[in-house]
């Protein structure tokens, strides 16, 4: 058993010809930039060692020198590229593919780094496992800006406009930001910004007024429905877009939107708890509809907010190691809760849905999820590039084996046509979901 808290965050024409002739003095890896060199030995490595699945050395090799033929393609150039061998010296094939590498680069008179990254991905899809793959500096800035958002300066509040009023209102607003601050809540209506009024504006040029450079200030008109206007002048702050959303509703009811599990979401989730116990919630919605997951351990934390020393997942790495990882913790609340999953309900938000229908700390319901039951490690390389490879293979805690197979809901609610996460009339498994938790609580 492993406690959670020991846990370790972790065109047809004639194109020329250029022939690779590694017969000749090799050419030195340490030729290339040196980041980049290492970017192809760490792949190479992890790949062949860590992967879930057991890797052939001949097979990335084989690969490698493909993505380097391939690269060399797009440029309207033919490579002809001899076998690289994989001889059992890792050293040695990482050397082969480096030197192929920077002579193909030369050769075809492109960039070392691009033809580096070419033999990288191919040998990250040689593995045949559609969870494992390269990024690009670019592309993992994209992966982790899905996870965990860039701070933008702006008042923290999310913003929509009303269909028969035209009139654009706060429909969130940011726990602890400048708007919260200023006691702006749902529902309240921005009649104009900085002397230009708003109503019948696109949301997204409202948006733009709002944000600005941090430690400037913008100047307000609000209305709140059935109450007084107001005037404000907030000072702009950075603010971090939320991957959890809460609010209250009616039967002293919490909900709990968890859209990823990003490194930032634990913290979401415990502003939002201590918030909903605040306003004296009785129990509990959870949502994780259409999360796809995210960090592992970003999961375990929330889950373990309701669960002690018990189980929360089983994880089976290479060659049979497993791994029980139980919650260490006194829960946090141990309020009636109601978890709400459908199809894209994937990966780490499966290991959540799982371990608290296993413990019988909630129940499920909407349709079965996705079936994600693996899990993949993102190791950073030198120059900013990262690799994705899957490490291993998770059962819930009764060891049920979810892969492929998804998780069955406790009580099956289709999605309704039309819906609208999250609002009551709009939405028939939420109804569903505060009709088990009314019966618990006993409200009627």
């Amino acid at each position: 058993m492993m406690k959670l808290s020991h846990l370790v965050r972790r065109a047809v024409a004639l194109i020329p010809v250029f022939a690779l002739a590694l017969a000749s003095p090799p050419l030195r890896a340490e030729e290339l930039p040196p980041a980049v060199a290492a970017d192809v030995s760490d792949s190479f490595h992890l790949l062949s060692t860590k992967s879930y699945k057991h890797v052939d050395p001949q097979t990335l090799a084989d690969a490698a020198r493909q993505g380097i033929v391939d690269e060399a393609r797009k440029s309207g150039s033919k490579l002809d590229v001899p076998a690289l061998p994989a001889n059992g010296d890792e050293a040695a094939t990482v050397q082969h593919i480096n030197n192929a590498v920077l002579a193909a680069a030369q050769a075809a008179k492109g960039s070392p780094t691009e033809y580096a990254y070419a033999a990288i991905d191919a040998m990250a899809r040689s593995v045949d496992d559609k969870y494992t793959q390269f990024f690009t500096p670019e592309e993992l800035k994209a992966f982790d800006d899905a996870l965990d958002p860039e701070r933008i300066s702006g008042i923290g509040v999310i913003i929509a406009q009303d269909a028969q009023t035209q009139e654009i209102e706060a429909s969130y607003v940011l726990p602890g930001a400048p708007a919260d601050n200023a006691g702006i809540h749902v529902g309240d209506v921005f009649t104009s910004i900085d002397g230009t009024p708003t109503k019948g504006l696109a949301v997204e040029a409202v948006s733009k007024m709002l944000r600005g450079k941090a430690g400037s200030t913008v100047h307000l008109d609000m209305a709140r429905p059935g109450g007084t206007n107001r005037t404000l002048a907030l000072v702009r702050s950075e603010v971090q877009p939320p991957t959890v959303l809460f609010k209250m509703l009616p039967q002293d009811i919490g909900y709990i939107n968890v859209a990823a599990f990003g490194r930032a979401t634990p913290d979401q989730f415990d502003v939002a708890l201590s918030r909903l116990k605040q306003q004296g919630a009785k129990a509990l919605v959870i949502d994780l509809r259409n999360d796809g997951g995210g960090y592992v351990d970003s999961a375990l934390n929330i889950t373990s907010r309701f669960v002690a020393n018990r189980p929360l997942v089983t994880v089976e790495e290479r060659d049979s190691k497993v791994t029980t990882i139980e919650a260490d913790n006194d829960p946090t609340t141990t309020l009636p809760m109601t978890i709400l999953v459908n199809q894209f309900t994937a990966s780490a938000s499966e290991i959540t849905a799982g371990a608290l229908q296993d413990d019988g700390i909630g129940v499920l319901i909407g349709t079965k999820t996705y079936g994600k039951g693996v899990m993949q490690t993102l190791t950073p390389l030198p120059d900013g590039a990262a690799i994705k490879i899957t490490t291993a293979h998770y059962l819930t805690p009764n060891n049920h084996d979810i892969n492929l197979r998804g998780i069955d809901p406790d009580v099956r609610v289709d999605e309704n046509r039309d819906a609208r996460f999250g609002e009551i009339d709009k939405d028939a498994q939420l109804r569903a979901a505060i009709a088990v938790l009314e019966k618990k609580i006993g409200n009627p």
